[in-house]
Order: structure tokens, then C-alpha cells, then sequence
């Protein structure tokens, strides 16, 4: 059994980049929204929490039709705060560790479950994910497979995937990007797991190319 009982999900976001007027979460790749296949992909985490904001009925709705037990967490600030403020905000109180989801995010489900196998129960855990996006934050490791940096413009095999198991590090809402939050903390372990972001349009035709092995 996991030693991970809790989960994040952000999708308070708008996607302008993506100009569709809708969240990224409810994009759906043959006829299966992100947000349900991330839902799938938790399915045997214990306590889900999601962050919402943009066009939030139809977020809540789409998932309660789904999954009834999830807590849903409201950004009213949405428009002019980070995904960090949203973290910080699913995140007060929450002395357990955690895995936090960005909600633009294809998952391989097997990746994930071994993701989740390799997190100890105390260490932070990052994922590392094979460079392909857009706007990647690449990473640097070393030879014990830990992160020893995070880079916008040093470009390497690995970014950031947006998913972490994080154990007593707090996100406050004023914090930066959470990769900044996760440079105080350097080095920190790494795990490969194989998914792709949605933050842009060529982001959204690599992931319809892609999207039969996250829901195989």
C-alpha cells in the first residue's frame, strides 16, 4: 500500500495560452477529459484535493460525476495569482506527505504507480520527465540521481514533469514558481515518469499524438 494518502490537483488556471476559453483540465482526448483520466490515475489514493477557479461549476461537476469524496478548494484570485498561490492554498494544514498534480498533465498510470513505489514515506521526491515541451524547466542530476538543479535556459534530457511527492516543505502564497521553492531544498531525489504538459498549442498536438499510451 502507498504511504502517499493525499493528492493536490491545480486547475484554477485559465490556459490563455491556449486561447480555447476552458480549463485545460477539461480537455478531452477521445471523449475522456484530463481531469478524469488524472482521477483514474489516483484512483487508490485515499484524499483528493483539487484547486479551483476558472469556470469552476464545470470543473466540480464534471469531477463529482466522477469521484464524490474529493474536496474541491476555491482560488476566487484565480486571474492574477500562481499555481503556487492555488498550492498554498490546498495545502494549509496538510502535515502529511503529499503528491501534487499540475492539472494540464497526461500520466502514464504504470509510471505513476511506480513513481508512487519509490517515494520512502520522508524524502521528497521530484519527477523528472524527458524533455519535449515548450516552456520546459530543465533539470541537471547528479550521479546518486538527485537534483542538483533547475535551469530556464541550460537546456538538458530532463525537465520538471509538475509532479512531486513533498514532505515538510511548505508553499506559501506569495512563494515563485514551485521549481524555485524546490532549489532551497537541492539536492533532492529524482524519478523518471513518463506524462506530458499542456500549456501550449504545440504542447496540445504532441499530446494528441501521444495520449493512447497515458490512456492505455
Amino acid at each position: 500500500m502507498s504511504v502517499i494518502k493525499n493528492a493536490v490537483i491545480s486547475a484554477a488556471g485559465m490556459g490563455t495560452r491556449l486561447g480555447l476559453n476552458m480549463p485545460k483540465c477539461l480537455l478531452k482526448f477521445n471523449g475522456i477529459s484530463i481531469i478524469e483520466h488524472q482521477l483514474n490515475v489516483l484512483q487508490n489514493i485515499e484524499n483528493i484535493r483539487i484547486v479551483v477557479g476558472f469556470m469552476e461549476e464545470d470543473v466540480i461537476r464534471v469531477v463529482k460525476s466522477i469521484r464524490k469524496d474529493v474536496i474541491f478548494v476555491r482560488n476566487p484570485e484565480y486571474r492574477t495569482t500562481s499555481n503556487t498561490f492555488s498550492i498554498s492554498l490546498a495545502t494549509k494544514g496538510l502535515n502529511e506527505p503529499h503528491v501534487l498534480i499540475d492539472g494540464d498533465l497526461l500520466i502514464n498510470k504504470r509510471s505513476f504507480e511506480d513513481f508512487i513505489e519509490c517515494y520512502d514515506g520522508k524524502n521528497s521526491l521530484v519527477g523528472i520527465t524527458k524533455s519535449s515541451t515548450d516552456e520546459a524547466v530543465y533539470v541537471e542530476i547528479n550521479e546518486n540521481n538527485e537534483i542538483k538543479s533547475f535551469s530556464r535556459k541550460n537546456k538538458s534530457n530532463h525537465e520538471w514533469s509538475g509532479i512531486a511527492c513533498l514532505n515538510n516543505i511548505i508553499v506559501k502564497k506569495d512563494d515563485p514558481y514551485l521549481y524555485q521553492i524546490l532549489e532551497k531544498h537541492l539536492p533532492l531525489k529524482s524519478k523518471y515518469i513518463e506524462c506530458s504538459e499542456i500549456d501550449t498549442a504545440d504542447d496540445l498536438k504532441r499530446a494528441q499524438y501521444l495520449w493512447p499510451r497515458y490512456f492505455a
